[in-house]
């Protein structure tokens, strides 16, 4: 272990519920992780309630984002950094990996040292294995998300039927499915978002 002190910086609401700057004697990530647990009140709960709230955490070092593979390799020479990612963001499979991680770490230091590491986190009792399968079971499907080709959506620009409409006005009368549908009171003099038409031809005798 590296007896060199290492600047951890926290992002979001994480660093302005637990101060953004900490200058602990880690070497790994993983271990900066642990000792913000063991030292900072309230720290790990973040963590553990997080997912709830639609948010998880990517981890840096220096500008490189670290893998759950790399969370427990030696650093050297570059902050630390945990910044926050909105659920559902680019790349999110990637950032559930590091969440797993985070939640694995939390339940080694919820089960004590007899429980540390993924293994004896896993095959802790109570609580702690509990939460160590929840991180491992949201890694594993990071991983998935991250295998898995992502469609894209309506908005995108190489859609052929997201053009003008010469049948309506508004430059663009098409929408998402599930978007709000508005209600006209009076004039229009606004562009409007087409629920549905048709149009047939018959013969004029």
């Amino acid at each position: 272990m590296s007896e060199e002190l290492q600047t951890v910086r926290l992002y979001g609401k994480l660093g302005a519920a637990f101060g953004r700057v900490h200058r602990l004697v880690v070497s790994s990530a993983q271990e900066a992780v642990a000792a913000l647990s063991a030292t900072v009140p309230g720290f790990e709960k973040a963590l553990l309630e997080s997912e709830g709230r639609g948010v998880r955490y990517a981890v840096f070092h220096g500008r490189r984002n670290l893998r759950d593979d790399e969370m427990a390799a030696p650093v050297r020479d570059g902050d630390i950094r945990i910044a926050p990612v909105l659920a559902g963001a680019k790349r999110s499979g990637l950032f559930q990996v590091v969440l797993g991680a985070a939640l694995v770490v939390g339940a080694s230091l919820f089960a004590g040292p007899a429980a540390s590491g993924l293994f004896g986190a896993i095959g802790a009792t109570g609580a702690a294995g509990m939460i160590a399968g929840m991180g491992v079971a949201m890694a594993l499907t990071g991983v998935a998300q991250m295998l898995t080709p992502q469609l894209q959506g309506l908005s995108s620009l190489d859609n052929p039927e997201n053009g003008a409409s010469y049948n309506f006005n508004g430059p663009v009368n098409t929408t998402a499915q599930g978007n709000c549908v508005p209600v006209l009171y009076g004039e229009m003099i606004i562009g409007s978002a087409v629920v549905s038409a048709g149009i047939y031809s018959e013969d004029q005798a």
